[in-house]
């Protein structure tokens, strides 16, 4: 994964699904501030944990930094499935497998940050998914010819859309509901204060998305025997910080989901109903685990 991703992510656009690969690194603004002290230990690695939350639906609509892990986890078993399934054909191909070259990670949503999470592990740092065991390999494949590849791609993202399509458009209806959220006036005002508590902290910018450009130029630029104090001086301003502006928006998207919930009734019952049978018919299929991130 690239180390950097996870900052860039937080400011793409909101609703969007993120991964580990999308981005640019984005130039940062306002005056570079001198660096912040680095706390007395690294970012702690992250852990996964299996547990289902007690409403499946919580996967598909999370309305706290907290709940989007169940979220994140779900879109790397999606991705999981249709890499195993590419990996599958290509075995049976005897050819490598296509699309696996970039680490699967727990990306952080824009609109939902966890604030937990990214206090305590960082922006970049801890959020690699554990590699499930491969299958014993009879010896070295061969690079596939490009028909081939299509072929096994094809059979990845289709076993991996079969998973997704179960949820897929309540939680598209949802992320765009979700983003009334940014107009509530007291998280408007909350929002306002951040870039002095950043301030206060060494970190002279003048708005959030200001603050990931930083964040992506400092992880970037940082030596690598200092990259985890960094990371973790970064995650914990911000965590500091932005813990107003989350506390003025979260009763708000609860107001939002309860709506929701109330207004797409039939999908919502429909999705309790299917969502779970088809992780766990995933899951045995491919030989997977399903898991998400905890601080």
């Amino acid at each position: 994964m690239n180390r950097t991703s996870l900052a860039r992510t937080l400011v793409a656009a909101a609703a969007a699904l993120l991964t580990a690969a999308c981005g640019t690194a984005a130039g940062s603004s306002g005056q570079e501030p001198s660096a912040p002290p680095a706390p007395t230990t690294a970012a702690a690695p992250a852990r996964v944990t299996h547990t289902l939350p007690r409403d499946p639906a919580l996967m598909v609509l999370p309305a706290t930094g907290a709940e989007s892990r169940w979220t994140q986890g779900l879109d790397v078993f999606v991705q999981q499935v249709a890499r195993t399934a590419a990996a599958d054909c290509a075995h049976d191909e005897g050819i490598a497998p296509p699309g696996q070259e970039v680490p699967l990670a727990f990306i952080s949503y824009a609109e939902l940050p966890d604030l937990a999470f990214l206090g305590r592990h960082g922006f970049g740092h801890g959020t690699e998914v554990p590699v499930p065991t491969p299958a014993a390999s009879p010896g070295a494949a061969r690079s596939g010819g490009a028909a081939e590849t299509r072929r096994c791609r094809a059979e990845g993202e289709a076993a991996g859309s079969a998973v997704r399509n179960v949820y897929l458009p309540v939680q598209r209806a949802w992320f765009g509901a979700l983003t009334a959220s940014r107009n509530d006036p007291a998280a408007s005002r909350a929002l306002r204060g951040l870039p002095g508590c950043l301030a206060d902290r060494g970190y002279r910018v003048r708005d959030e998305n200001a603050f990931f450009a930083l964040v992506d130029s400092r992880l970037m630029n940082a030596p690598a025997a200092d990259y985890a104090r960094e990371d973790s001086a970064l995650g914990s301003a911000y965590a500091l910080c932005m813990r107003p502006v989350e506390a003025a928006r979260e009763p708000v998207r609860r107001h939002l989901r309860e709506r929701f919930l109330a207004e797409h009734a039939e999908q919502i019952r429909e999705l309790r109903t299917a969502l779970v049978p088809a992780l766990r018919r995933a899951e045995s299929t491919y030989g997977l685990r399903l898991a998400f991130p905890t601080p």
